[in-house]
């Protein structure tokens, strides 16, 4: 069993190893956080650690992982500190988020938050995850700023996916809550749209999940999940698999990827091209139901990083990338 905190250090630990860095354009450079609704200050916002209000509308915002950086990038707002490249970044952040600019992309963003790091920008607002920013940490960055920590899943009993609320509550701490409302309205839009377009997906089974090794695939098991949300928006339903028992995320030995023989739709991640090549030439991997059928969309470690934690700004592709497999069904 893996538990969300370290499924997501380590898928990043491997990314570290063996990625670079994105390539969005050059000519990204930090910016203050002005947006087109400067009034509505103060606000209260929703927090891990409890409600945060804001005074004023924030100039210099520090974010502490990748997927808030997509996240403010769609609503206009590029951070004054952010963390170091880990999973490189998809094709959906090109000539918006530029990580190779170190001056701004700086913040180690696993193994801890170092708070001599973050407040060396001097910020007036740090927006970070749960999965990053534990009680220590908390303690030391409201002392630097008004820190907002979101949620990487969703409560179980909430039907908002997290991309959704999170933006809404970044576009709202920084005086950007039409932008951000506009903005989740519009990937909304195409969600009901690939839903209507695919009416044969209804109540149809979906997997998702990360090769780590040729015998070891680490698969979704909570349906309060990003991923989860996210495909159930489309009318799929999470597939449950034997014996997973209540973790978030189960590991699947080579002897049991046969039960992914009944799913309908797999999204497959592997950590590396070399696995993934290992994997094409595997009878056992070959057989399988879904991957003769076309029905597993085999990705890379930035595409299926990205379905595990879905932002407002990347979703857009994922759709794009989901929909001939979904045509398959």
């Amino acid at each position: 069993m893996v538990k969300r905190r370290q499924m997501v250090g380590l898928m990043s630990g491997i990314v570290l190893l063996t990625a670079g860095c994105s390539s969005g354009a050059g000519s990204e450079t930090p910016q203050t956080a002005t947006g087109s609704a400067g009034g509505g200050f103060p606000v209260t916002l929703p927090s891990v650690n409890g409600p945060i209000t804001i005074d004023k509308q924030p100039q210099r915002v520090v974010l502490l992982n990748d997927q808030l950086v997509e996240t403010a990038a769609a609503i206009g707002l590029t951070p004054i500190g952010g963390p170091k490249p880990g999973t490189p970044l998809g094709p959906w952040a090109d000539g918006k988020i530029d990580q190779q600019n170190s001056a701004v992309y700086a913040i180690p963003p696993f193994d801890g938050i170092p708070a001599e790091k973050v407040a060396g920008y001097t910020p007036d607002l740090i927006i970070g995850s749960d999965y990053q920013v534990d009680a220590a940490t908390y303690a030391k960055l409201k002392k630097i700023a008004p820190t907002v920590v979101l949620a990487l899943n969703t409560d179980d009993n909430a039907e908002v996916p997290t991309w959704q609320s999170s933006a809404l509550t970044i576009g709202k701490a920084t005086g950007r809550a039409d932008r951000a409302r506009q903005v989740v309205d519009q990937v909304l839009a195409k969600i009901a749209r690939v839903k209507r377009d695919n009416p044969q997906i209804a109540g149809k089974t979906v997997q998702l999940g990360n090769f780590l090794s040729s015998s070891e695939f680490v698969c979704t098991n909570s349906d309060s999940a990003s991923s989860a949300l996210f495909l159930r928006s489309l009318g799929l339903r999470l597939a449950k698999l034997p014996g997973a028992g209540s973790e978030p995320r189960v590991v699947l030995s080579k002897e049991r990827f046969t039960d992914l023989n009944d799913v309908d739709l797999v999204i497959m991640g592997s950590s590396s091209p070399e696995l993934a090549a290992k994997l094409a030439k595997d009878p056992i991997f070959s057989r399988l139901t879904p991957v003769r059928k076309k029905t597993a969309d085999q990705v890379d470690l930035t595409w299926v990083t990205a379905y595990n934690i879905p932002t407002v700004l990347s979703i857009p592709a994922l759709l794009d990338d989901l929909e001939p497999y979904l045509q398959r069904l």
